[in-house]
């Protein structure tokens, strides 16, 4: 999962429920509850409180049960390492998709339902395409490299090599642990080291393939509904595809809240609560946009019209050559970036109406002058 807010305001960190980016501990921001642990590359990593409770949780749980190859402590233990490993990277590659493509990313955030990486791609939508699919790309490596070696080990490949995400006790109670991957590779007779160390690659793979899979469903704002959006933002616009985008994650939720509340799975039902509040939250936020400035804005347009904005003050001569039209395009270039200013610092909400309407008539003359462009190369 990731978390980048294609709605808020330029050069605010985007965090769900608050900007937890950065943000110091405070008791009013359940978001910022977390511990810094490592910092690689310039991007904090930083672990919330309650991913540290379910890390407990869990082991507490294990160390009840017994000592079961299957579901005992040192398993589960090997497992939680397997999932932290495996989403830390998936973060990571968020963030390095996103530097690559341009864009500021410095800090991940490690909780029970996930990661969220705090990524600001430019605002164009091959940049937000790649920053979503760069999550991905980790867990197909992970794939890539475990899979083939545990189905030519093991000469078994669907419920083993490729896992059912949902047998994951079945398919740890069939494999041949110990001679899964370590005696076909060493040609020993296997052992405790061997079962770990089968049982550590089998978690391993597990764990990509669940994730990727999840990860997938075209659900905002999993990485799946996030490529869904960039691949519709160019053809239908920002604000339309955003709406598609949150309608289909707002089905997707319901059917997986129904789907845990079958199977009795609190963390997926937490899923489904979080990702159904993200998608509600972001569909309005598109619609009080429209709203506010009486027309759809999208975050490219916005950016673009702040870059040609020279903020170098003419010279004598420009002024005196300019003449008085000259003065008033500079007038309407300084209304424009105070404007694109106060956005910035306050939200699209703070604007007056006379600052919206000013906003839109230079949005429509840089769509006219786009058309003209356009009509000039053909």
């Amino acid at each position: 999962m990731n978390s980048w807010d294609d709605a808020a305001p330029r050069g605010r960190p985007a965090g769900f429920s608050g900007d937890w980016r950065g943000s110091k501990p405070s008791f009013d921001d359940p978001m910022s509850w977390a511990l810094p642990v490592l910092r690689v590359a310039g991007i904090s990593v930083r672990v919330h409180l309650f991913f540290l409770a379910f890390v407990l949780a869990m082991i507490a749980r294990a160390a009840s049960v017994g000592g079961d190859v299957s579901f005992g402590l040192m398993p589960t233990v090997i497992g939680l390492c397997a999932l932290f490993l495996v989403v830390l990277l998936h973060e990571f590659g968020h963030c390095i998709a996103c530097r690559a493509v341009g864009g500021r990313a410095d800090e991940i955030l490690l909780w029970p339902l996930g990661g969220l990486a705090s990524c600001a791609p430019p605002e164009r939508p091959s940049a937000h395409l790649w920053t979503a699919v760069g999550g991905p790309l980790v867990n197909v490596g992970f794939i890539a490299v475990l899979t083939p070696l545990i189905g030519f080990s093991s000469g078994q490949w669907l419920g083993l090599a490729v896992p059912d995400p949902f047998d994951l006790g079945g398919m740890v109670q069939r494999a041949d642990i110990g001679g899964v991957v370590w005696k076909p590779l060493t040609g020993s007779e296997g052992g405790e080291i061997a079962a770990w160390v089968d049982l550590s690659v089998l978690l391993l793979n597990y764990v990509a393939w669940a994730l990727l899979l999840f990860n997938l469903i075209p659900m905002f704002p999993l990485d799946g509904g996030r490529i869904m959006q960039a691949l519709l933002w160019k053809r239908h616009g920002y604000a339309r595809s955003m709406r598609i985008a949150c309608r289909s994650g707002l089905v997707g939720a319901v059917i997986l809240g129904v789907f845990a509340l079958a199977s009795d799975s609190t963390t997926m039902l937490a899923i489904a609560l979080f990702g159904g509040v993200v998608c509600f939250t972001t569909a309005r936020q598109v619609e009080l946009e429209r709203d506010y400035l009486g027309f759809e804005p999208d975050p490219a347009e916005l950016a673009a019209m702040e870059e040609d904005l020279d903020p170098a003050p003419p010279t004598t001569r420009e002024r005196g050559s300019s003449g008085g039209r000259g003065s008033a395009a500079a007038e309407a270039d300084a209304e424009i970036d105070a404007i694109l200013e106060k956005i910035a610092k306050h939200g699209i909400g703070s604007l007056t109406a006379a600052e919206r309407e000013a906003l839109s008539r230079a949005t429509e003359r840089r769509r006219g002058s786009g058309r003209d462009d356009a009509g000039d190369r053909t």
